[in-house]
């Protein structure tokens, strides 16, 4: 075997780092009978044989329910190469935020290919897992990341980066010995990142009950014992009805449903387009693309729950008519129209950030009436998409729910008595700022969790990890078996192979 230098796949032609006696650096084609990725395959609804695409990939396992799968005629066409094996690394070679991801694959499907955006790597001449826990580090992950740009413009992982990705080669015992050590330390940090996501379910739970409390009077039931009112959430709808005009009244009569959950007495039940006006945003179409009088507007992918991201904001030409319309001021929540069941109606308060801006027809705006604190409305919108009530008033298409306008403002809306209505902000403020302050805790000790792995994959990786054994044999002596059999990565065929009934015929 030549001495091996690196090429122009992007790696630094200095070794990355030394390494132990006995250990040595080689290019992870040298360490593999089949580098390739798989076929974009026909898929079938059922009777097929699954195939793995970037989904299933998660670190350390496989996720089966993102299986899809191809037909029978067309598995037995790919070359036997495509077919995975126990023991092969697959790796995902495209797209922002999943390229890079791999695993193990443990053969416990027994037929199994893989889409052309996953790469799988055959190990010959090292342990899979130790090479599995090595693509896991840090310094690969930045390798994989940074630079490599394929024919789309979008992340790809390249055959020559995987081919030419070297790899830090100890003897077969110690890395047998390397990942059992791994493991062990990975199973003990499981334990605590198990627990971590325990108490992340537990704070959800809490966010939940905050809200349903703070909407249904039960946040606030010691206040009213303390404190008469002197207008009631009663005086309160009467108010707002008889500040309508006599058409809109007898247009949009209101009567609570029988099976309405109960309030306290002081409270009343009223329509939401009694409590506030509903406007759906204008339709996006080409025509209003360009235009004299492009503005910024806001769509579903900007409004997240209780807060706004504005890190994409587009641009749409509403005339001055139809800006008297659909802007936004300062106070008016947004609700997702359409969105996946769970997040339907998934609401944020706009307070200003954008001048002059508008909103798109996936998104709903209320605007409370003077007599109702939009905050508290928006405490209330938050309860009935995490409740589930927006879900059951919605209509379902294609996986995607809509709450129109038609059956939002016919939707039920709770009336406190005004000066509950400051106490419960008060409360509720300060339950979810603490509910933030330990979510924040959690998320730290999280991070800490990650980089305590990164630490361990890096003493690993570096020779640190467990001691070395003379008695090993040496990565050299391996490398000098490979020098006398030099066997060549293998390649796909272009050819086919026959079907089964193409075999019969011949």
């Amino acid at each position: 075997m030549d001495a091996w230098t690196p090429n122009s796949a992007g790696l630094a032609q200095d070794e990355p780092w030394e390494l132990p006696e006995g250990w040595a650096w080689v290019p992870l084609k040298m360490l593999s009978n089949f580098i390739g990725r798989g076929r974009g395959p026909t898929y079938v609804e059922a009777g097929g044989v699954p195939v793995v695409n970037q989904k299933c990939i998660r670190w350390h396992r496989l996720e089966p329910r993102h299986l899809k799968l191809t037909s029978r005629d067309a598995f037995d066409r790919l070359p036997p190469e495509l077919y995975i094996r126990a023991g092969d690394l697959l790796w995902n070679s495209t797209g922002t935020g999943t390229i890079g991801r791999a695993l193990i694959y443990d053969g416990s499907i027994a037929e199994l290919t893989v889409d052309s955006h996953v790469t799988i790597v055959r190990p010959s001449s090292i342990d899979p897992a130790y090479l599995g826990h090595f693509v896991e580090t840090s310094r690969v992950q930045h390798l994989v990341v940074d630079g490599h740009v394929g024919s789309t413009n979008q992340q790809e992982l390249p055959r020559s980066f995987v081919e030419e990705l070297i790899v830090p080669l100890a003897p077969l015992a110690e890395q047998r010995r390397i990942v059992a050590r791994i493991d062990g330390l990975f199973a003990e940090i499981a334990e605590g990142e198990a627990a971590l996501e325990e108490a992340r379910r537990g704070l959800d739970t809490f966010r939940r009950a905050v809200l349903k409390a703070a909407v249904t009077g039960e946040l606030t039931k010691d206040w009213r014992e303390r404190n008469p009112v002197a207008e009631t959430g009663h005086d309160l709808v009467a108010r707002m009805r008889g500040s309508m005009s006599k058409n809109k009244r007898l247009r949009t009569a209101w009567t609570p449903r029988t099976d309405l959950p109960e309030l306290p007495d002081t409270w009343a039940w009223c329509a939401v387009h009694e409590a506030g006006d509903v406007q759906l945003g204008r339709q996006r179409a080409p025509q209003h693309h360009t235009g004299a009088h492009m503005r910024p507007y806001l769509r579903v992918a900007n409004v997240l729950e209780d807060r706004l991201d504005l890190s994409d904001v587009k641009l749409m030409n509403f005339t001055p008519e139809e800006f008297e319309t659909f802007a936004l001021k300062a106070g008016d929540v947004l609700l997702n129209e359409g969105q996946a069941p769970d997040l339907l109606g998934r609401p944020a308060m706009y307070r200003g950030e954008i001048e002059g801006c508008c909103f798109q027809k996936t998104l709903l705006r209320f605007r409370a009436s003077e007599l109702v604190d939009e905050n508290f409305a928006l405490l209330v919108f938050r309860h009935y998409m995490h409740s589930g009530r927006f879900k059951r008033e919605s209509r379902i298409t294609t996986n995607i729910g809509h709450l129109t306008q038609v059956r939002f403002v016919e939707m039920e809306f709770p009336i406190p008595p005004p000066a509950e209505v400051a106490v419960i902000l008060r409360r509720v403020s300060e339950a979810l700022a603490a509910s933030a302050d330990t979510l924040a805790m959690l998320d730290a000790e999280a991070a800490d969790a990650a980089r305590l792995k990164q630490s361990i994959l890096k003493a690993a990786f570096e020779g640190h990890l467990v001691p070395q054994d003379p008695a090993d044999e040496p990565a050299s002596a391996m490398l000098a078996r490979l020098r006398a059999a030099n066997p060549p990565v293998a390649r796909i065929r272009r050819g086919r192979r026959k079907t089964v009934s193409e075999k019969a015929k011949s």
